[in-house]
């Protein structure tokens, strides 16, 4: 190896070692002007996760101590950890001296675009959080909305899921559901069942609403047999209508009124009792009652 040759290997080591020794300086006054900052910045980062998934929690013991739905139980408790979170990035990111101004005012203006697309949606949201607020129905419930009857399969972000009885599943937008009246049979553990039977009137209503009373009396799954409402409601066209209202538990309801109905039918057939049915007497008027009689005028000429 020549001299020269040694000269330039020895100047390109030098050049590489005041490299290495300027990026560690450069690092080194990083670490000290920014190094606080960043290990901030992710303690609070670390700290908020566990503060969001805290709150999520116990939010969610909250709510399932006070018997919300499962599905309102995981929508609400994810808005929050969520909503959470979002606010710990943004202050990490502060702390690490990362600029969020044009984060905030870019998501603004992605929001308000958002917004105004989706005013609807938005409507929806809203209406969805006065649902689970105030809880006028829960997830097994039966209901009546706009017509349509059915049991809560759930409640989302945007509708509440029905299912009919003939197990088709309707999705009501939740902002029709807080606008419109809400009939919901399973709010309270028990239910008046509203009967009203009709009888003839040459049948003796007193042996009828005793015949009625002794059916009501032999079923054990109601609940005021000993004193239940039971009389004359009115004098139809055709019939004498009785009102009873028995009382029972709500998951008794349709097998009580179905076995009800049977049984009556088959006790007033048995005692006499006749169930009367809408009847039109039809007058018919002859012919010659209705034109005048032909005068005589004789035999022709």
């Amino acid at each position: 190896m020549t001299f020269a040759a040694a000269n330039s290997v020895t100047a390109d080591v030098q050049q590489q070692v005041h490299q290495s020794v300027t990026a560690l300086d450069q690092l080194k006054d990083f670490i000290l002007a920014y190094g606080p900052d960043v290990i901030y910045a992710v303690i609070i980062f670390i700290a908020g996760r566990y503060l969001a998934q805290f709150l999520k929690n116990l939010v969610s013991k909250m709510m399932t101590h006070a018997n919300y739905d499962t599905t309102v139980n995981t929508f609400v408790s994810q808005i929050i950890y969520y909503g959470i979170m979002a606010l710990v990035v943004l202050s990490a990111m502060n702390k690490a001296g990362i600029p969020t101004n044009s984060f905030l005012a870019a998501f603004g203006a992605f929001g308000l675009a958002v917004g105004l697309a989706l005013q609807s949606n938005l409507s929806n949201f809203a209406s969805g959080l006065l649902i689970l607020i105030f809880k006028p129905f829960k997830a097994g419930d039966w209901v009546s909305i706009s017509g349509i009857e059915g049991t809560i399969k759930g409640i989302q972000m945007l509708n509440t899921a029905v299912i009919t009885k003939d197990n088709k599943a309707v999705f009501i937008p939740n902002s029709v559901i807080t606008s419109s009246q809400v009939t919901n049979s399973s709010y309270l553990e028990e239910r008046y069942i509203p009967f009203l039977f009709d009888i003839s009137y040459n049948n003796d209503h007193h042996k009828a609403i005793d015949l009625l009373k002794e059916v009501f009396q032999k079923d054990k799954r109601i609940l005021n047999a000993s004193s239940i409402e039971i009389g004359i409601k009115e004098f139809a066209d055709n019939s004498v209508r009785i009102a009873a209202y028995p009382r029972v538990r709500n998951h008794d309801y349709l097998s009580v009124y179905y076995a009800t109905m049977s049984k009556v039918k088959d006790t007033f057939d048995q005692n006499g009792i006749d169930i009367p049915y809408p009847q039109r007497v039809v007058y018919v008027q002859k012919q010659e009652d209705i034109l005048p009689p032909s005068e005589d005028t004789g035999s022709p000429s």
